[in-house]
């Protein structure tokens, strides 16, 4: 095989899950070997075994494992914390390399991802998607094992043709809660509710209060997870990722701004999705194409 191209996913699951669809595209379709890396670390404390089973990639080409032996220390972001000393071991391996917040900037210039991996084995560490990739692709290497399957049963077992996702993000994500304040999200419930009274809902959120208001509005249609959300421990994404796949068992997803996950999970199921913000309903942010 020739020299692998080497891709540290970063970020949390939707991102890490779009990076390495991209990745996977970018195998698929040009025969480069490539090797992607899920590093337990900042976003995502735990290991991709904890949640899924074995990929099961179009491309021979293409490896997705856990990070194992040295390779933790090796490939992990660079940081103050651990003294920047990956950088220099990452220097030492890869004469071309491309960090997570490069990423971004260098999509806006119309810079040739494929181009660079094609001129030499390099090091790419990324949060957002870097070419174009099918719902396919994602389907292949993201598949729940059998605990993360318990979850998502009991969660979907009262899913109706008439049931659509919500995915309310608060927490951390200031631009979410900024852009998307909950009455947008009750707007769209309500209309769906005119629409179709059968409609039930189904709840993800990361926000207790914004879980107990709708509960309130809406009673019995109100379809959520009892864990609290966290995302220290495997369990805890455990619980995320299947809210992700029943958001993408729903008949419509409505989304928060600037957020992954409602995304990826649309694109799973191959789903309708509208951002819902205080601009009007946003564009998609992540480069997921139809299946051909």
């Amino acid at each position: 095989m020739k020299p692998q191209s080497t891709i540290i996913l970063e970020g949390g699951l939707g991102n890490r899950m779009r990076v390495a669809a991209a990745a996977h595209a970018m195998a698929r379709r040009t025969q480069l070997p490539l090797r992607v890396l899920w590093l337990k670390q900042w976003g995502m404390r735990c290991r991709y075994d904890d949640l899924f089973d074995s990929p099961d990639p179009a491309a021979a080409n293409f490896e997705l494992r856990d990070a194992r032996r040295a390779e933790p220390l090796c490939f992990a972001r660079p940081t103050l914390r651990n003294l920047y000393l990956p950088a220099a071991a990452q220097r030492l391996r890869f004469r071309r390399r491309i960090d997570a917040d490069s990423v971004i900037p260098l999509a806006q210039q119309g810079f040739d991802f494929e181009a660079w991996l094609r001129a030499a084995p390099g090091l790419l560490a990324a949060y957002r998607d870097f070419c174009p990739w099918q719902p396919d692709d994602l389907q292949r290497l993201f598949r729940p094992n059998a605990a993360t399957c318990g979850i998502i049963g009991a969660l979907t077992q009262a899913f109706t043709p008439a049931t659509i996702g919500v995915h309310i993000r608060r927490a951390d994500h200031q631009v979410a809660t900024d852009a998307s304040p909950l009455n947008l999200f009750t707007d769209a419930i309500d209309a769906a509710i005119a629409r179709q009274p059968a409609t039930n809902i189904f709840l993800a959120t990361d926000d207790e209060p914004t879980k107990h208001t709708l509960r309130q509005r809406y009673g019995r249609r109100i379809i959520c997870s009892d864990s609290a959300a966290t995302r220290d421990n495997p369990d805890g994404l455990r619980h995320a990722l299947a809210e992700m796949v029943a958001l993408s068992r729903t008949a419509h997803i409505y989304g928060s701004a600037a957020s992954t996950f409602s995304q990826v999970a649309a694109a799973l199921g191959g789903k309708p999705i509208d951002i819902l913000t205080r601009q009007g309903r946003a564009p998609l942010n992540i480069l997921c194409t139809p299946s051909p």
